[in-house]
């Protein structure tokens, strides 16, 4: 009878030594190749989240670009629009002086953006006409009417060194009365204030607020004057123009409307069409 084979000694340390390497082996292997696929979805998600920003800010170019266009194109149109404006009121003036005319109003009103570009219009309309050499007989000058008492405060203003002569130049003189409108803007909130003021001064404002027979008949006629033109461009060029009055009642002129629309402040609900009554 055989007697069962034995291994070496040497031979069974050889067995586990292999055993123990290829378990050492396998389990590099596995985590080698676990670190290689965290990698990679690092690396994936990395690309994924520069794809996201890449599209993010190509969108967000797209509508910048997007909203330009349409600046301009809305820009032109008023351009376009303030400048048929300023030609119908003074024609001999011509296409190309009312053009550079139109552009100072924008520009102005750029500079100053709460004053709307065709508020400055009415007031240029209703002071002078556009007639860059008017001179009213208290001594106002230029397309937009100012004293050059009033002219001297709006140059401090404004970084300049004051001169009469400034009051003629159109450029100056439609960026004074941009920079006038938006002081009494943040004084009053209120259109007709601000053009009682603008025309009369502020005491004349002041007793319009009151609506007392001290109020000069001028101002009297001058606020809702520019008002009505003012609204008037609104409907001619397409553009709507709030208007705010001393009355406790902000008024809206719709464009594409016959009448304006009257919201009482206290009541924003309650509205009703002038000439309805």
């Amino acid at each position: 009878m055989e007697s069962p084979k034995t291994s070496h000694p040497l031979q069974s340390w050889f067995e586990r030594g292999f055993r123990t390497c290829a378990v050492q082996g396998l389990a590099l292997l596995v985590a080698l190749s676990g670190a290689l696929a965290f990698q990679a979805f690092r690396n994936l998600a990395r690309f994924q989240r520069e794809l996201h920003e890449t599209l993010w800010r190509s969108e967000q170019r797209f509508h910048t670009l997007q909203s330009q266009v349409k600046f301009d194109s809305e820009r032109r149109r008023l351009l376009l629009g303030i400048r048929d404006a300023i030609l119908k009121t003074r024609p001999k003036v011509g296409p190309v002086r009312a053009y550079e005319l139109a552009t100072l109003v924008l520009e102005a009103s750029e500079k100053f953006p709460s004053v709307d570009p065709l508020l400055l219009v009415a007031v240029g309309i209703v002071e002078s006409g556009y007639d860059m050499g008017a001179v009213s007989h208290v001594g106002a000058r230029g397309l937009y009417q100012i004293y050059p008492s009033t002219g001297r405060l709006l140059a401090r203003e404004l970084g300049w060194e004051f001169h009469e002569e400034l009051l003629h130049d159109p450029a100056r003189n439609t960026e004074m009365a941009a920079c006038y409108l938006n002081l009494l803007g943040a004084a009053y909130n209120d259109l007709e204030m601000i053009l009682a003021e603008y025309n009369g001064g502020p005491l004349n404002a002041g007793y319009f607020r009151a609506n007392v027979e001290k109020l000069a008949g001028e101002t009297r006629d001058y606020v809702p004057r520019v008002i009505a033109v003012y609204e008037r461009l609104g409907r001619e060029i397409g553009r709507t123009v709030p208007l705010a009055s001393a009355r406790g009642k902000w008024v809206v002129a719709y464009p594409e409307a016959e009448s304006t629309t009257v919201v009482s402040a206290a009541n924003p609900g309650a509205r009703r069409k002038i000439g309805d009554e």
